[in-house]
């Protein structure tokens, strides 16, 4: 079956809602923390208190006699393997030192959450303190302490990537085309220019969970907050150096990642202590534990040159990201365990001479690990602000000088890759009109009235999915499926893939999420590529299944299977009215129904690229430098939507996040301290903060990666916001933040310093 762009579709495009909806209202959903085996134990874990140190002596006699205490670990219980996901460089339990306030040093298991808190006080442990290191740019300087003296012998799943030679360095990308000493000659001007960004947490409800149990068979038993359950079976395999096959991880509902449920976390401390004590244990972080040493959004320094001809055509950039890794780099899930977006420097430009590098940093600070567009804020927001720089020191409007230079089809990036369906221009174009028009008046006298812009591009996303759908007897599907639920709305998307192949109302497709050893493999949703990896192979699997019935019919009219065709949700005898619709053909075969299997692997650099930009108006308060945004206008490159309710949500909820570190969000770490230990003090966009927004879907070309040629969604809308709020500022008032968060203080700072 081949779709084609102007294909009439049935039930693609209907805003449907949410599958799994109403049993989160109503409560049905269980998450992580509401399940409870017979017997469970609570788990609590004993974290560091100094940011880098020697671990002299540990002693946990106390803790082990306290009544209703069952088990009590540290370093010397546990298997010295280092775990971690392209980088296997954090242990289970600290060994021999501590590399941040909250790296984890003891664990226990006991009858209720009272008795497992005070066995940790009872555990007394002996530190002796080393000198630490905490920015990322003192870290990499050979006179910094040594973070990782084995770093050489650590695993890393791509050799390429490894620093070796490098002081304090995780990973480290270098890419690179063109002479950037040819471009910078060739230019009339360049400008230099850096800029930081700051910690920032993925802002999940849900904290992190887990349940261990141990059968009598041996086999482990999992239930835990993470988004990609196979991947993290075959982790914890390799780590134990069991079979995988003796792993079950049961799906649950996942209250949020954004990226960040994506690791081992508690789960091999829990099997430990179950193992000792012989009875499942449960493990759930408090919000605290989630805030000092969870695996929050990398920090970064970014430092661009960009040389560009007086009628602004740009000739060369030179462009150096920092991300401050923390102590660890084994939450980031790429095979470099390192940061994607330190590729997306050269921005959606056409620039003939580039030369990018990127590194993440050892310091004695909670570990990075991934959010929402994974390093691309930090260089969209330092990339989109360098180019109103620019156009400010050219005298050129910030809109004029990007269209100028944005990219076109056939255009190549930062490593001479050539990119496909470009619909960067056709962003921009349909930007227009909002850019030119009146700004919105100021709603108090004397306040400031700013616009800004800002455009990026995002690759598809990629990974590998397997489907298997089921006709059952009364003409009804079940999709098998090992996907869980972490808030995107994937089962909805399903259904109407599966409904739209074949014809059958997207109602009567019931989604079965399956445990790893009922369920086909999956790596995982993230990096916006669950509709384009899980869609092609759920849609593949459908039509396996079409093929399966087809031959059926085929055989029970005695005719050839090119007789039959497949329409509206039937199978029809070409040339004759006769046709069986899904009931008849499952009773065909009693007991066996039908089933169509398809595995789906999508390449890691895809050659297509999504686009779009984001306008903002903002007003600033001269007196206190408040910010306030007042509306955002966004244009996105897509093609086919499946769920316009789904699809918008991803817009609007990637808008407030991106909205969220422009102007308020931020972990506050003092020497190695986080000071945001709660909600309260961790600002998270409220309602009140949400502005009017406007949606422009860019949809001149019905092409892209996914069935039916969609486009992804999920986190495209994210990345240019800071950017666009920051260029909004400086129209508005002059003053040019390069560092994030947008904070009333660092305003009122800019002001007073240009005598405003």
């Amino acid at each position: 079956m081949k779709f084609h762009p102007d294909s009439h579709f049935r039930f693609i495009g209907r805003p449907l809602p949410r599958a799994e909806g109403s049993d989160k209202v109503i409560g049905k959903c269980l998450f992580a923390a509401d399940l409870v085996r017979p017997g469970t134990l609570v788990g609590k874990v004993l974290r560091s208190p100094l940011p880098h140190a020697r671990i002299l002596n540990i002693d946990s006699s106390r803790a082990k006699r306290l009544p209703g205490v069952k088990a009590v670990i540290s370093g010397q219980d546990v298997s010295p393997r280092r775990v971690g996901k392209g980088l296997k460089d954090i242990p289970v339990l600290a060994r021999d030192k501590v590399l941040f306030i909250g790296d984890k040093v003891a664990a226990v298991a006991a009858i209720d959450e009272e008795i497992a808190q005070e066995a940790l006080s009872l555990i007394e442990v002996e530190y002796e303190e080393l000198p630490a290191v905490f920015d990322p740019l003192e870290a990499i300087k050979p006179g910094a302490p040594l973070l990782h003296p084995d770093y050489p012998s650590y695993e890393m799943a791509d050799p390429k990537a490894k620093a070796v030679g490098l002081h304090n360095v995780q990973s480290v990308i270098r890419a690179s085309k063109g002479d950037v000493r040819q471009g910078f000659a060739q230019a009339d001007e360049v400008f230099e220019h850096t800029f930081r960004t700051q910690w920032v947490h993925q802002g999940y409800i849900e904290p992190t969970a887990c349940l261990v149990e141990i059968d009598g068979a041996g086999a482990i038993h999992v239930w835990a907050t993470e988004q990609s359950p196979f991947n993290i079976r075959d982790e914890l395999a390799d780590y134990l150096e069991m079979a995988k096959e003796r792993m079950v991880f049961h799906p649950v509902t996942v209250g949020g990642s954004f990226g960040g449920k994506d690791h081992l976390h508690d789960i091999p401390l829990a099997y430990y202590l179950a193992r000792i004590s012989g009875r499942p244990v449960k493990i759930v972080r408090s919000y605290t534990e989630e805030l000092m040493a969870g695996s929050p959004r990398h920090p970064a320094v970014i430092l661009l040159k960009s040389g560009v001809k007086r009628d602004g055509v740009l000739t060369a950039r030179e462009a150096r990201v920092i991300y401050n890794g923390g102590a660890y780099g084994s939450f980031k899930p790429t095979p470099r365990a390192h940061m994607n977006g330190g590729l997306t420097q050269g921005g959606a430009y056409r620039i003939a001479h580039t030369k990018i590098e990127s590194l993440c940093v050892y310091t004695n600070q909670v570990p990075g690990g991934y959010m929402r567009a994974s390093g691309e804020l930090q260089t969209v927001f330092a990339v989109e602000t360098h180019m109103d720089m620019i156009a400010a020191g050219l005298g050129m409007d910030p809109f004029d000088f990007r269209m100028r230079n944005a990219m076109a089809e056939g255009d190549s990036s930062y490593s001479g890759f050539t990119y496909r369906d470009v619909k960067c221009r056709e962003v921009l174009t349909a930007a227009e009109r909002c850019w030119k028009r009146p700004k919105p008046r100021p709603r108090r006298k004397g306040n400031l009235i700013g616009r800004g812009i800002a455009l990026a591009c995002r690759h598809i996303g990629y990974g590998e999915a397997g489907a298997e759908l089921l006709l059952q007897a009364d003409g009804s599907v079940r999709l098998i499926t090992g996907i869980v639920d972490q808030g995107c709305g994937v089962h909805t998307i399903q259904q109407q893939i599966v409904g739209e192949v074949l014809g059958l109302e997207p109602e009567r497709v019931k989604v079965e999420v399956g445990d790893t050893n009922r369920a086909a493999f999956h790596d995982g949703i993230k990096g916006q590529g669950a509709t384009h990896t899980i869609g092609q192979a759920v849609a593949r699997a459908t039509r396996a299944l079409i093929e399966t019935l087809r031959a059926r019919a085929a055989v029970d009219w005695g005719v050839d299977p090119a007789q039959v065709v497949w329409r509206d949700g039937a199978a029809h005898l070409q040339g004759t009215g006769k046709r069986l619709d899904l009931r008849q053909l499952a009773q065909l075969v009693p007991g066996e129904p039908g089933r169509g299997y398809a595995y789906y692997k999508a390449t890691e650099r895809p050659a297509e690229h999504i686009f779009q930009a984001e306008i903002a108006d903002v007003e600033v308060d001269p007196e206190t430098g408040e910010v306030v945004v007042l509306e955002m206008n966004t244009f996105h490159d897509v093609s086919v939507v499946i769920n316009p309710l789904t699809h918008q949500g991803q817009i609007e909820g990637g808008l407030v996040q991106g909205l969220g570190m422009a102007l308020c969000e931020e972990i506050m770490i003092q020497e190695g301290q986080v000071a945001t230990l709660h909600l309260g003090e961790y600002k998270i966009p409220c309602i009140k903060d949400i502005p009017q927004h406007r949606t422009t879907l860019v949809d001149q070309a019905k092409s892209g990666p996914g069935p039916f040629n969609v486009k992804p969604a999920a986190e495209h809308s994210i990345t240019p916001a800071p950017p666009a709020v920051a260029n909004a500022v400086f129209d508005a008032t002059g003053v040019r933040i390069t560092e994030l968060p947008i904070t009333a203080e660092r305003v009122l700072e800019g002001l007073r310093a240009k005598g405003a």
